[in-house]
C-alpha cells in the first residue's frame, strides 16, 4: 500500500515528464514514476515534448521532469521541482517515494535528482 493509500501525507501535483527524447528515458523508468502517480489521490502524469526550455536537460542522459504541487482542482500551490536525469529504476523510485511523502522539503530527495534550469534562467553576475 502507498503512503496516500494508508492515510499518509501525499498531496495533488501534477507531474510533466519529456517524452520527447525516448530514447534517454528508459521504459521501466517511466513505468516506476506512473505507478507512484496512480498511488496518490488527485496526482496527475503529463507526457510532453522536450523540456529543455525550463530546464538543462542536454548533459545527462534519463528521464527529466518537473512537479507542480497543486490543489484539487489543478492551481498551483507551490514551486515546481525540476527533476532529473531519472537514470534507473532506483532512481524513479526515490522520487516515487517522494511524491508519495507529499514533496517535502527535507532533502530526502537527493540533490542528484533535480535538474538544472535551462541556461536562460540562470541568474548572470552583473
Amino acid at each position: 500500500m502507498t503512503g496516500a493509500a494508508q492515510g499518509g501525507p501525499s498531496r495533488p501535483f501534477t507531474l510533466v515528464a519529456c517524452m520527447d527524447c525516448r530514447e534517454s528515458a528508459d521504459r521501466q523508468v517511466v513505468d516506476r514514476l506512473r505507478q507512484a502517480v496512480r498511488g496518490c489521490p488527485h496526482a496527475v502524469m503529463v507526457a510532453t515534448t522536450c523540456l529543455g526550455r525550463v530546464l538543462d536537460c542536454e548533459a545527462a542522459r534519463g528521464l527529466h521532469a518537473t512537479v507542480q504541487p497543486c490543489a484539487v482542482d489543478r492551481s498551483a500551490t507551490g514551486p515546481a521541482v525540476l527533476l532529473g536525469p531519472l537514470a534507473t529504476e532506483a532512481d524513479a523510485e526515490a522520487v516515487g517515494a517522494w511524491l508519495r511523502a507529499g514533496m517535502p522539503d527535507d532533502g530526502t530527495l537527493r540533490t542528484g535528482l533535480r535538474a538544472a534550469p535551462a541556461p536562460q534562467y540562470v541568474s548572470r553576475p552583473a
